[in-house]
């Protein structure tokens, strides 16, 4: 699907002002609300729009620590790899697990609630997976930027 100068527009919209009704939304594009939401229909349908959520504060619901771990595997082969990435799907703590170029394999961001929570995490899940050759944890100290609005 090509996107519209419409399409970008409703976009923008629902990047920038999320909490707004669809008839809010509409009435921002100037456009009536039946074919606001035929755009926004289309655009799902087509996976552009991927979903609606709502976002939580992790500090105040005790989650204190964020890193990043980047994952080694002990070997490349597919059923390793499969194996790996089912492990991880089902893990709670992890955010976010993207398979990488370069020195490493995975890069994964996990959530706990203080050191010791992300050391039992570590031990008992990641670095006792016999999927797993190595893990280097970089903790997140200070968030500079977080956004998920995307250019359009």
């Amino acid at each position: 699907m090509k996107l519209s100068n419409i399409d970008k527009k409703i976009l923008r919209g629902l990047q920038s002002k999320p909490n707004l009704s669809q008839t809010e939304q509409a009435d921002e594009t100037g456009m009536s609300r039946s074919s606001y939401w035929r755009h926004i229909k289309d655009m799902e349908d087509a996976g552009i729009i991927l979903n609606r959520r709502t976002e939580l504060n992790p500090n105040k619901i005790g989650l204190k620590i964020r890193a990043s771990c980047v994952i080694s595997l002990n070997n490349h082969s597919l059923e390793t790899r499969e194996r790996f990435e089912k492990h991880i799907k089902n893990m709670k703590n992890v955010l976010e697990c993207y398979a990488t170029s370069g020195g490493k394999d995975y890069m994964l961001t996990v959530v706990a609630r203080d050191i010791d929570d992300y050391y039992e995490l570590m031990s008992s899940s990641i670095l006792d997976n016999p999927t797993i050759d190595s893990a280097q944890t970089s903790f997140f100290m200070k968030e500079i930027k977080k956004t998920h609005v995307l250019p359009l």
